[in-house]
């Protein structure tokens, strides 16, 4: 969000109602997102409870499979939470060095911390929800490739075995539903403000940037082009932070939508295809898996997904 040291390099007259939305809704932001986190504490544990009971459905000769892609994840999110940890703090040092604001304000430092510090724990938020849709996302696609398994053995199997396999799956999807629930439920209002705060930065920065360079006048004010370059990096740095959760949702998407062709690979394969025991197994799965639909949503508001940006697409074309 939008260092306090440039709202000093805005003259009074500019300081308008938007920036006051901008600049003191990060703090109402941090503030909400504290009460959630204490008020959803069962919450929180339930996820993590639901996450252990998931793990006790692989068998043993599945615990590599589960235990490998926690190693990949672990490994994938360390690298991706480091760069974007390591390029925020380099574009707050930018920010800072560009504005000069050692040199614009002597009593900058509590104003500056006291901002910093509820920006970095807004856009941790944005992180700590990203690490839980990854994890949703992983056994989604674990969940995939074991329907995957489960097709190519069919013809090899019998039927009892293979209805202990199926039986697997259905008791795993619904567990990964609830667990998708739990996500869901933790993450509503805190969230929603967050996103809504962003889009409206996002766009407020836009404007201000596409209007001081039609204008020129960036090219007629004081310390012109440490502001623009301010403006620029707090963009970079709001638009990736949001992009980086909203792909993380939309793969988490296209994963679900890849299980309903897979479970009905299965009905294909099987060497009896009149087994009725069978098909009524595969059958209700499916149907399981139309009604327990997994997505990610902030309070019911709307789903977290590519459509968003093109949803705010429209308010930036038409600044």
């Amino acid at each position: 969000m939008i260092q306090y040291s440039v709202w000093y390099s805005v003259p009074y007259s500019e300081q308008t109602f938007l920036h006051i939305i901008v600049y003191f809704g990060i703090l109402i932001n941090h503030a909400s997102g504290i009460i959630e986190m204490l008020t959803t504490k069962e919450k929180q544990f339930n996820f993590w409870n639901t996450l252990l009971t998931i793990e006790k459905t692989f068998l043993k000769d599945e615990r590599n499979k589960i235990e490998e892609a926690n190693r990949k994840l672990k490994k994938k999110l360390t690298w991706r939470l480091c760069i974007l940890s390591i390029f925020a703090f380099s574009c707050k040092m930018i920010l800072i060095v560009t504005n000069r604001v050692l040199l614009l304000d002597p009593n900058w430092v509590a104003t500056e911390v006291i901002s910093l510090w509820a920006q970095e724990c807004v856009r941790l938020n944005f992180f700590t929800h990203f690490i839980f849709v990854e994890i949703l996302r992983m056994h989604v696609e674990l969940y995939n490739e074991k329907t995957k398994d489960i097709t190519s053995i069919a013809r090899k199997i019998n039927e009892k075995a293979l209805l202990s396999e199926l039986n697997i799956l259905k008791i795993r999807h619904s567990l990964i539903w609830k667990l998708n629930r739990h996500l869901n439920s933790f993450f509503q209002w805190a969230q929603t403000l967050n996103c809504l705060l962003y889009f409206f930065h996002i766009t407020n920065l836009t404007y201000w940037i596409y209007n001081g360079i039609n204008t020129g006048k960036f090219e007629n004010r004081e310390c012109s082009k440490s502001f623009f370059s301010g403006m620029l990096v707090i963009f970079t740095l709001s638009v990736i932070t949001l992009i980086n959760l909203i792909y993380s949702c939309e793969m988490l998407k296209e994963a679900t939508n890849k299980t309903p062709p897979l479970i009905h690979e299965i009905s294909e394969q099987v060497l009896n295809p009149f087994d009725i025991d069978v098909h009524d197994a595969v059958m209700a799965i499916s149907m399981q898996i139309h009604h327990e639909k997994i997505f990610i949503t902030y309070g019911g508001f709307f789903n977290v997904d590519m459509t968003l940006l093109t949803t705010v697409r429209s308010p930036l074309i038409r600044t």
